[in-house]
Parts: structure tokens; C-alpha cells; sequence
């Protein structure tokens, strides 16, 4: 076999010459370099050697190994989701929301209430045509779903809400409906199961006692009152006061509140529940 070109060998220096005309009888004979002939088996064998890449960018030939690891990288990266590729980013999970950040989702949320209906599956079409009856002296709210069984109602505004309380209690297919106030931290394992509105009257209540003070004091009594019917508010009734009151369903619930006047006359009020809920330990 015949032998390669040596690889200390300089390469071969070739020569053009230009002529440049300055009349008709002077000419210049101009030599200038050219491109050295390069020999593919020399290079391909001393990259062999060095381990280099023989093609590239300009950051590539200068340091071969950084391109190398910097475009395993990007195909690694361009292989994988965005979500696996942040998973692993410590900095990702730490997310801090400013009060600003929330601002105009607080005032979409503002005149809210919480719905749903003990033991009942209703479906939005029906909780709809019961508003549409029931609460025809309001403007109809929005309706929100959530798949752990409760509604979100907003409302026009938080006269449209007074009212709709005030007027209740209510009940769908013979079924009591519970209706809270919403709260940003709302859930229906912490809210609902054990925290339940509902309306207690106090009968053949002293008429000095009907004063929003001394009713707010009694229902505390029991709970934590939220506030009276509008029939208390007027006077309309005087038989009894009706009082909204959130109660705790896995305690027991209060009978009677002892009440001491200004005068320090003692008297027992008796408590009558319209609706006792049945709680069950296990569920």
C-alpha cells in the first residue's frame, strides 16, 4: 500500500498571479496566497486523537467539551415537559402572593354565599328553578359548582344577600338548605360538616330583651349568632325572637340560657331548634 502524506509535512503553497494592466504596454505581475489544500485524512485523524468535534459554532472549536455538554443539555431539556423539568427546582415550590396579586379576585368574590342542601345530589338546572321561585324578589345570582357538592352564589350585591337571609330558612325537596357566608379560607370538610347555621327562637321573650344587643348576647349563648329574621328586627312578632345562630353539630346542643337583667333578676329562656341535625361520629 502506498504511503500518506507525511502529517509534519508543510502544507503546499500555491500561488495566483493577477495582471494588471496600466497601458498598452506595461503590465504588473501581482502573486498572492491562497487557500492551503487541506487534507481530509489528516484531519479527520487528529481528531480521532484530541477527541474533538470537527464541526461546530465558534464556541464549539474553542472549547469543544463545554459545547458538548452544553447541547446534551438542551436536548435533555427539550425532551422533557416543563413541569418535570421545574419539578425538581426548589425555588419553583416557594411562591409568595402579594395583597395586590388579589385584589380584583377579592372584589369578584365580595357578595358571595355558600350553598347546599343536607342528603341532596341537586343539579345546577334544578337549584336554578328553585331561585328563580323562591327568591324571585332578588336579582337571580350566579351560579358556581363544585364537585365536593355545594354552590357558589354570587350575588348582585349585599342587600340582595340580607334579604335572601333573612327570609329563610329554606328547605329543596324537603331537605334543609344551609347557607353560609364565604370566606377566601372556605372548606367544605371544615365548614360544613361541623359548623351549621341554624335558626333558633327564643319564646316569650321579654320585650326589653328584643334590643340587638341583648339578642346578640343570648345567641352567643348558644353559639355564634349571626343575625335575626326581619320580623325580630321590626317587631313585627312578639310571640318570640328568631335568630340565626352557627352551631357546632357534634356537640350538644344548648336547651336553655339563664339570663340575668339590669335589676339582677334571674330567669331561665327557654331554646327551640326549627331543625336538628343528625350527626354521624364515623362520616
Amino acid at each position: 500500500m502506498g504511503s500518506s502524506r507525511g502529517r509534519g509535512r508543510p502544507p503546499k503553497k500555491v500561488t495566483q498571479t493577477l495582471r494588471t494592466n496600466h497601458g498598452d504596454d506595461a503590465t504588473t505581475v501581482v502573486t498572492t496566497p491562497m487557500i492551503s489544500t487541506v487534507n481530509i485524512d489528516e484531519v479527520k485523524s487528529v481528531t480521532e486523537e484530541k477527541g474533538e468535534a470537527t464541526t461546530g459554532s465558534a464556541e464549539t472549536l474553542e472549547n469543544p467539551k463545554l459545547a458538548e455538554s452544553s447541547t446534551t443539555k438542551e436536548t435533555e431539556v427539550k425532551n422533557k415537559l416543563w413541569v418535570d423539568v421545574i419539578g425538581g427546582n426548589r425555588n419553583a415550590m416557594n411562591v409568595e402572593i402579594e395583597e395586590k396579586d388579589g385584589e380584583s379576585e377579592k372584589r369578584f368574590w365580595e357578595n358571595v354565599l355558600i350553598m347546599y342542601v343536607i342528603g341532596a345530589n341537586l343539579s345546577m338546572n334544578a337549584v336554578k328553578n328553585y331561585m328563580m321561585k323562591a327568591w324571585n324578589f332578588v336579582t337571580l345570582p350566579e351560579m358556581y359548582y363544585n364537585d365536593e357538592g355545594f354552590f357558589i352564589l354570587k350575588f348582585k350585591n349585599g342587600e340582595d344577600i340580607d334579604t335572601v337571609l333573612m327570609k329563610g330558612p329554606y328547605t329543596i325537596q324537603n331537605k334543609p338548605m344551609i347557607i353560609l357566608e364565604w370566606s377566601h379560607d372556605f372548606s367544605m370538610a371544615k365548614d360544613m360538616l361541623r359548623s351549621i347555621p341554624i335558626w333558633i327562637k327564643l319564646p316569650n321573650l321579654l320585650l326589653p330583651l328584643w334590643r340587638v344587643n341583648s339578642l346578640g348576647k343570648i345567641g352567643s349563648a348558644v353559639e355564634n349568632p349571626l343575625f335575626t329574621d326581619e320580623c325580630t328586627a321590626r317587631k313585627l312578632r312578639v310571640s318570640y325572637a328568631r335568630i340565626l345562630v352557627e352551631v357546632d353539630v357534634t356537640q350538644k346542643l344548648c336547651e336553655e340560657v339563664t339570663i340575668k337583667d339590669h335589676e339582677g333578676r334571674i330567669r331561665q329562656q327557654k331554646i327551640e331548634y326549627e331543625w336538628r341535625p343528625q350527626y354521624c361520629e364515623r362520616c
